[in-house]
């Protein structure tokens, strides 16, 4: 029996962005990714309290992840 280890994530950025996904440059902050009944999330790592957010589709869930940002308690914007 083989030691299996959790798979690290990579020191390179942008390495585990999903194909589906092109806005990754305009909100290099959020994780996104395909759920297992076709809705696509999105969370934003560090934030308290936890944001995340959900869609039928990557239109709509860019759509909520600038609701998101704009009702952010900072008001910062994401880094372009």
């Amino acid at each position: 029996m083989q030691d299996e280890q959790p798979p690290t994530s990579s020191a390179i950025p942008g390495e585990d962005i999903p194909d589906w996904w092109p806005y990754a440059a305009e909100f290099p902050h959020w994780h996104v990714w395909r759920g297992v009944c076709g809705l696509v999330y999105a969370r934003r790592p560090r934030t308290s309290p936890p944001l995340v957010v959900r869609a039928n589709n990557p239109a709509g869930l860019l759509a909520q992840i600038r609701r998101a940002e704009a009702r952010r308690p900072d008001g910062i914007s994401p880094s372009r």
